[in-house]
Protein backbone atom coordinates (compact mmCIF):
# COMPACT_ATOMS: atom_id res chain seq x y z
CA UNK A 1 0.00 0.00 0.00
CA UNK A 2 2.87 2.35 0.80
CA UNK A 3 4.44 1.71 -2.59
CA UNK A 4 1.20 2.59 -4.41
CA UNK A 5 0.83 5.79 -2.40
CA UNK A 6 4.47 6.73 -3.05
CA UNK A 7 4.02 6.03 -6.78
CA UNK A 8 0.87 8.21 -6.89
CA UNK A 9 2.64 11.11 -5.14
CA UNK A 10 5.65 10.83 -7.47
CA UNK A 11 3.38 10.78 -10.53
CA UNK A 12 1.50 13.87 -9.37
CA UNK A 13 4.77 15.68 -8.61
CA UNK A 14 6.12 14.97 -12.07
CA UNK A 15 2.82 15.98 -13.67
CA UNK A 16 2.63 19.31 -11.88
CA UNK A 17 6.32 19.95 -12.56
CA UNK A 18 5.80 19.49 -16.29
CA UNK A 19 2.89 21.95 -16.27
CA UNK A 20 4.87 24.54 -14.35
CA UNK A 21 7.84 24.60 -16.73
CA UNK A 22 5.81 24.95 -19.95
CA UNK A 23 3.70 27.99 -19.09
CA UNK A 24 2.37 29.41 -22.39
CA UNK A 25 0.38 32.15 -20.60
CA UNK A 26 3.01 34.72 -19.79
CA UNK A 27 1.83 38.31 -19.61
CA UNK A 28 4.18 40.85 -21.08
CA UNK A 29 3.61 44.03 -19.10
CA UNK A 30 4.88 46.34 -21.83
CA UNK A 31 2.50 44.91 -24.43
CA UNK A 32 -0.38 45.14 -21.98
CA UNK A 33 0.36 48.76 -21.11
CA UNK A 34 0.63 49.66 -24.81
CA UNK A 35 -2.69 47.96 -25.59
CA UNK A 36 -4.36 49.70 -22.64
CA UNK A 37 -3.03 53.10 -23.74
CA UNK A 38 -4.45 52.63 -27.25
CA UNK A 39 -7.88 51.52 -26.03
CA UNK A 40 -10.83 53.87 -26.20
CA UNK A 41 -13.82 54.20 -23.90
CA UNK A 42 -17.17 53.16 -25.39
CA UNK A 43 -20.74 54.00 -24.48
CA UNK A 44 -23.72 51.71 -24.98
CA UNK A 45 -24.61 53.52 -28.21
CA UNK A 46 -21.06 53.01 -29.47
CA UNK A 47 -21.27 49.33 -28.60
CA UNK A 48 -24.48 48.89 -30.59
CA UNK A 49 -23.00 50.82 -33.55
CA UNK A 50 -19.76 48.82 -33.46
CA UNK A 51 -21.67 45.56 -33.41
CA UNK A 52 -23.79 46.52 -36.41
CA UNK A 53 -20.79 47.89 -38.34
CA UNK A 54 -18.48 44.95 -37.63
CA UNK A 55 -20.83 42.18 -38.51
CA UNK A 56 -22.93 43.89 -41.17
CA UNK A 57 -26.19 43.32 -39.31
CA UNK A 58 -28.37 45.28 -37.00
CA UNK A 59 -28.59 44.33 -33.37
CA UNK A 60 -31.89 44.20 -31.54
CA UNK A 61 -29.99 43.64 -28.33
CA UNK A 62 -29.69 46.49 -25.88
CA UNK A 63 -26.54 46.21 -23.81
CA UNK A 64 -27.81 48.47 -21.00
CA UNK A 65 -29.04 45.61 -18.83
CA UNK A 66 -25.84 43.65 -19.28
CA UNK A 67 -23.69 46.64 -18.37
CA UNK A 68 -25.68 47.28 -15.22
CA UNK A 69 -25.06 43.68 -14.19
CA UNK A 70 -28.67 43.00 -13.28
CA UNK A 71 -30.61 40.34 -15.12
CA UNK A 72 -34.13 41.58 -15.97
CA UNK A 73 -35.62 38.09 -15.80
CA UNK A 74 -34.05 37.43 -12.39
CA UNK A 75 -35.54 40.62 -10.96
CA UNK A 76 -38.92 39.70 -12.48
CA UNK A 77 -38.76 36.21 -10.93
CA UNK A 78 -37.77 37.62 -7.53
CA UNK A 79 -40.70 40.04 -7.69
CA UNK A 80 -43.03 37.20 -8.62
CA UNK A 81 -41.92 34.92 -5.77
CA UNK A 82 -40.88 37.35 -3.02
CA UNK A 83 -42.48 40.62 -4.14
CA UNK A 84 -44.23 41.31 -0.85
CA UNK A 85 -40.88 41.36 0.94
CA UNK A 86 -39.20 43.69 -1.55
CA UNK A 87 -36.34 41.29 -2.27
CA UNK A 88 -36.43 42.19 -5.97
CA UNK A 89 -35.69 45.79 -5.03
CA UNK A 90 -32.59 44.75 -3.08
CA UNK A 91 -31.42 42.74 -6.08
CA UNK A 92 -31.69 45.85 -8.23
CA UNK A 93 -29.75 47.95 -5.69
CA UNK A 94 -32.31 50.05 -3.85
CA UNK A 95 -31.99 51.68 -0.43
CA UNK A 96 -31.40 49.48 2.59
CA UNK A 97 -34.64 50.51 4.29
CA UNK A 98 -36.86 49.34 1.42
CA UNK A 99 -37.56 45.92 3.00
CA UNK A 100 -38.97 47.70 6.04
CA UNK A 101 -41.18 49.91 3.86
CA UNK A 102 -42.60 46.84 2.14
CA UNK A 103 -43.02 44.99 5.45
CA UNK A 104 -44.67 47.84 7.36
CA UNK A 105 -47.11 48.56 4.54
CA UNK A 106 -48.24 44.92 4.65
CA UNK A 107 -46.40 43.74 1.58
CA UNK A 108 -46.24 47.06 -0.22
CA UNK A 109 -49.66 48.61 0.43
CA UNK A 110 -51.37 45.24 0.69
CA UNK A 111 -49.58 43.86 -2.40
CA UNK A 112 -50.46 46.63 -4.82
CA UNK A 113 -46.89 47.99 -5.13
CA UNK A 114 -45.30 44.55 -5.79
CA UNK A 115 -48.01 43.81 -8.36
CA UNK A 116 -47.24 47.03 -10.26
CA UNK A 117 -43.51 46.29 -9.85
CA UNK A 118 -44.18 42.84 -11.34
CA UNK A 119 -45.90 44.33 -14.39
CA UNK A 120 -43.20 46.97 -14.88
CA UNK A 121 -40.42 44.38 -14.54
CA UNK A 122 -42.18 42.03 -16.96
CA UNK A 123 -42.28 44.80 -19.55
CA UNK A 124 -38.64 45.66 -18.79
CA UNK A 125 -37.60 42.01 -19.08
CA UNK A 126 -39.33 41.66 -22.45
CA UNK A 127 -37.62 44.83 -23.70
CA UNK A 128 -34.35 43.76 -21.95
CA UNK A 129 -34.01 47.18 -20.29
CA UNK A 130 -34.47 47.73 -16.56
CA UNK A 131 -31.79 50.40 -16.32
CA UNK A 132 -34.21 53.04 -15.02
CA UNK A 133 -35.11 50.78 -12.08
CA UNK A 134 -31.57 49.69 -11.13
CA UNK A 135 -30.43 51.71 -8.14
CA UNK A 136 -33.80 53.47 -7.84
CA UNK A 137 -34.40 54.50 -4.21
CA UNK A 138 -38.02 55.66 -4.52
CA UNK A 139 -40.77 53.52 -2.98
CA UNK A 140 -42.80 53.74 -6.18
CA UNK A 141 -39.95 52.92 -8.57
CA UNK A 142 -42.05 53.40 -11.69
CA UNK A 143 -42.89 57.06 -10.96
Amino acid sequence: MKKILLLAVATLALTFNSFATNDPYVLNDNNFEQMYAQAEEMTVADLNTTFSDSYGMTSNMDYTAQLSGKNPWASFALCWVLGGLGIHRHYMGTAGWMWAAYLFTFGGIFGIVPFVDWIVLLIGAIENDISSYVGNTKFFMWL
